[in-house]
């Protein structure tokens, strides 16, 4: 009982918070993050982003894909903090946010950048490609795809089906 009124309280302060103006500073989004994927057993996807960023678009937009959408809705709590606005759009960061990436980073700089953290907070993995350090933050190439599946696979209960159709959304062969 004590977890769905937890649940209800958590629905209700985000869905207030979506129809508000107010920016959530970076821990407000964080721990509530953290506690909806303690509660529903899941990791914490993070993705920096901005609001000029094509890149960011694309990947949001590939991870809303209807072939793929509830293979991330299933698997991960996902939110976006806003970093390296225009100077007349800085009041859509979230405070906190440029800070924490500068945390995270490791030495990138681009963004769409993100994080995967267990429900207690510790990082998972990142989308720097371990094999040349690069930030596949919007995965495209054939290359880059598969790394990006690889730290799915590893950070997730998606199976080979999943994955490989999560494949065939982010793969632009174009690219290539």
């Amino acid at each position: 009982m004590n977890k769905i009124i937890k649940t209800i309280i958590i629905c209700f302060f985000v869905g207030f918070l979506n129809g508000q103006d107010t920016i959530l500073s970076k821990d407000e989004v964080m721990n509530v993050a953290y506690t909806k994927a303690e509660q529903e057993d899941k990791n914490v996807f993070l993705m920096f982003d901005a609001s000029w960023c094509g890149w960011c678009k694309r990947m949001d937009k590939n991870m809303k894909n209807n072939a793929c959408k509830n293979f991330f809705d299933d698997n991960y709590v996902t939110v976006h903090l806003a970093i390296k606005e225009s100077k007349e759009n800085k009041h859509l960061e979230n405070p906190g946010a440029p800070d924490f990436y500068d945390s995270l980073k490791e030495g990138t700089s681009g963004i769409p950048f993100w994080v995967i953290f267990d429900s207690k907070g510790n990082v998972l993995d990142n989308s720097l490609d371990s094999n040349n350090n690069n930030n596949i933050g919007s995965p495209v190439t054939k290359d880059e795809v598969q790394a990006f599946v690889s730290i799915l696979k590893g950070t997730s209960k998606l199976n080979d089906k999943e994955l490989s159709i999560i494949t065939e959304v982010f793969w632009d062969k174009a690219y290539d």
